[in-house]
């Protein structure tokens, strides 16, 4: 579920107490105007402190910034391709709080200003074909960001905003003690907008305590899918028309897309959109079996939750 996250506070009790935490040891900062910190035994653990300088001097800090991921928590920060429930979410959070020392009356202090969340699931059909299809979410194209890395695949929406897929099975093949099916495939979704996240009913680390928020982080995911499209590069073209043949072969290309988002008519992309998953019958279409998918395993999540109290 939750992968990572940003908090951050200018409650000076906080900072204080982070600062002198025995765990953690001075690093080399994101940049000059920080002071930052490091897990002593490389947990997945920052804290990154902001200086507030008056006449050239270190007078104290403004706010600091806490880089959490919950799913390595779990996971005794080693990489894993298990389920991540929102029960095991949130016990990952409070045990992370626990271990920081951070009262439980003082949690709503935590602004989120930073999460990044995701599902991985394993498709029927091929998650390497499913990956190289990926074309565009909304108007903004798919690129492998990094050269050595081609299990991962993002969109840069926004600034605020990125969209994520990669191929997890394959990214840890030769590591089989993660246990990562070979065919596992993720998506995922960071937002990095204050408003965005507030949207969502998150407004402090104690939001993410509460059960049904995690329902809204799913909804989201599958709002966000809606707008991704994925074509399939391999269609079975026995059952289709012989008159929509060659449109199909035209919508693999992501020139033929980006010629479209070009048209002086708006809506030209999406109608075309609209007509190429129309045309496709239920076995080609990649997109309604991730879906489905997706929406299969929040089902399975929420189906086999137990009550969960407030906290306190």
């Amino acid at each position: 579920m939750v992968d990572l996250l940003k908090l951050r506070t200018s409650n000076n009790l906080i900072i204080n107490k982070l600062l002198i935490h025995p765990d953690f040891l001075e690093c080399k900062p994101i940049n000059n105007y920080y002071t930052s910190l490091k897990q002593k035994d490389g947990f997945k653990i920052g804290l990154h402190f902001r200086k507030a300088i008056e006449k050239g001097f270190t007078i104290g800090y403004g706010y600091v910034d806490v880089l959490v991921s919950p799913h390595y928590h779990k996971n005794n920060y080693q990489h894993n391709g298990d389920d991540f429930t929102p029960l095991e979410c949130i016990k990952s959070i409070n045990e992370i709080l626990d271990y920081l020392e951070i009262e439980k009356e003082a949690r709503k202090e935590l602004q989120v200003v930073n999460i990044e969340f995701g599902l991985n699931i394993i498709p029927n059909s091929d998650a390497q074909l499913i990956f190289d299809g990926l074309l565009l979410y909304k108007r903004s194209k798919f690129s492998i960001k990094y050269d050595d890395i081609e299990t991962f695949k993002i969109s840069e929406a926004t600034k605020y905003k990125e969209i994520k897929a990669y191929l997890k099975g394959l990214q840890f093949l030769d590591y089989p003690a993660y246990n990562i099916d070979k065919n596992t495939l993720r998506f995922e979704v960071r937002s990095k907008e204050s408003k965005k996240i507030k949207s969502l009913g998150i407004y402090s680390i104690y939001d993410l305590l509460k059960i049904e928020i995690y329902e809204m982080l799913f909804k989201e995911l599958l709002s966000e899918w809606d707008l991704v499209l994925l074509v399939n590069l391999q269609i079975d073209k026995s059952q289709i028309k012989e008159k929509d043949i060659a449109f199909l072969d035209d919508c693999n290309s992501l020139e033929y897309w980006e010629d479209l988002m070009n048209s002086k008519h708006r809506n030209t992309y999406l109608i075309n959109k609209k007509k190429y998953f129309k045309i496709l019958l239920i076995k080609n279409n990649f997109h309604t079996e991730i879906k489905a998918k997706m929406t299969e395993k929040i089902n399975i999540f929420f189906n086999v939750q137990i009550p969960h109290r407030e906290p306190a």
